[in-house]
C-alpha cells in the first residue's frame, strides 16, 4: 500500500506562530540519525510497537516522505521538534539519515510546532490530543502547561479584562478545529487529571466521558471493576449510577452541597448557567432565612 505524504507542517502552523510560513518549503537537507535527539515538547508519551513496526516497513520500502522539523542544539546536534515517530521508524528500518527542516525556534514556537504536528495525525488517542491542545493553549498564553487550564477559566470568567488573549485563543483553537477553547476546558481537559490506571484505559480506547465518571472513584480495585464494565458495554448512565447510587432526599441534598462547595463546579459552567445557579442559590438562601425567622 502506497503512503501519501501528509500536508507540510507549515500549512497548519501558519497563523499560529509568527514567522512560521517558511516551514511550507520542502526539505533541503538530510541529517544522520545519530545527530538527532527527541524533543522536550513531545506530547506523545507512548509509541505503539505494532504501529511503529508497520511504519518502519513502509519507511524501508519508500523512505521518509515527511521531513522532520528540527532545531539546532549546538555541537552539531539537533532537537526533534516534530517527527520523532518517523525518526524511530527510520532507526528500525536501518536508515542512516532522514530529511529535515532546520529552523531556529524559541521554546514557545517549538512547543506549538510539536503540538500542531501531532494533532495532524489520525491515530491520536484522547490523552495525546488533549495534551497537544493544552500545549497549544500554553504556548498561546505563554504560561506553563500546568497553569494553562486555570488561566483559561479566568479568561472565560472575565473576558473583557484581557480581550487580546481571548482573541488569540479563539484564533489558535479555530485553526486547530474540532472544539472551542471554552468547550475544551469544561470537558476533555479534565482527562489529564484522571488516575493513571484510568488514563491507560483511555489510551486503549475507553470513551473519555466514561473515564471521567470512573475517575471519581478513589479505590483502584473499584475503578478496575468499572473499567471492565465499561469495556463490556456499560453506558455512561449505568456507570454514573454505579458510582453515585440514588440516595434519599437527605443524601441528595448532601451531594448537592458538596458539589456547590467545590469551586470547580461553577467554573465549568458558562456565564448564563452560572448566573442562573447563583440566582437560584439566592432564592434558596432567602427561603431558608424565612424558615429561620418563623415566617
Amino acid at each position: 500500500m502506497t503512503r501519501r505524504a501528509r500536508p507540510v507542517i507549515g500549512a497548519r502552523l501558519s497563523g499560529l506562530v509568527e514567522g512560521m510560513d517558511s516551514l511550507s518549503q520542502p526539505a533541503a537537507t538530510t541529517l544522520p540519525l545519530a545527530r538527532l535527539q527527541p524533543g522536550q515538547f513531545q506530547p506523545r508519551s507512548f509509541f505503539d510497537p505494532a504501529s511503529l513496526d508497520e511504519l518502519a516497513r513502509s519507511v524501508k520500502a519508500q523512505g521518509v516522505l515527511q521531513p522532520l522539523l528540527v532545531r539546532p542544539l549546538g555541537s552539531g546536534n539537533f532537537e526533534i521538534v516534530a517527527g520523532e515517530r518517523r525518526w524511530r521508524a527510520a532507526q528500525q528500518a536501518g536508515l542512516d539519515e532522514v530529511p529535515v527542516l532546520i529552523r531556529t525556534l524559541s521554546d514557545t514556537e517549538a512547543r506549538m510546532a510539536a503540538a500542531v504536528e501531532n494533532l495532524q495525525r489520525e491515530n491520536l488517542n484522547v490523552i495525546e490530543e488533549v495534551r497537544a491542545r493544552l500545549q497549544v493553549a500554553a504556548a498561546t498564553l505563554d504560561v506553563p502547561e500546568a497553569g494553562a487550564v486555570a488561566r483559561m477559566f479566568a479568561l472565560d470568567r472575565h473576558p473583557d479584562v484581557e480581550p487580546d488573549l481571548v482573541a488569540r485563543l479563539d484564533t489558535a483553537f479555530g485553526a486547530l478545529g474540532g472544539e472551542t477553547w471554552r468547550s475544551f476546558i469544561r470537558n476533555r481537559a479534565a482527562v489529564l487529571n484522571l488516575p493513571e490506571d484510568v488514563q491507560q484505559a483511555v489510551r486503549r480506547g475507553l470513551d473519555y466521558r466514561k473515564a471521567l465518571i470512573i475517575g471519581r472513584v478513589g479505590q483502584a480495585s473499584q475503578r478496575a471493576e468499572l473499567i471492565a464494565q465499561a469495556q463490556a458495554g456499560a453506558t455512561v448512565q449505568q456507570l454514573r449510577e454505579a458510582v453515585s447510587p440514588k440516595e434519599g432526599a437527605g443524601g441528595s441534598w448532601k451531594t448537592l452541597a458538596r458539589r456547590l462547595g467545590d469551586s470547580k463546579t461553577l467554573e465549568r459552567l458558562d456565564h448564563k448557567k452560572r448566573d442562573r445557579v447563583e440566582k437560584l442559590l439566592r432564592q434558596v438562601e432567602a427561603l431558608l432565612g424565612e424558615s429561620d425567622s418563623g415566617v
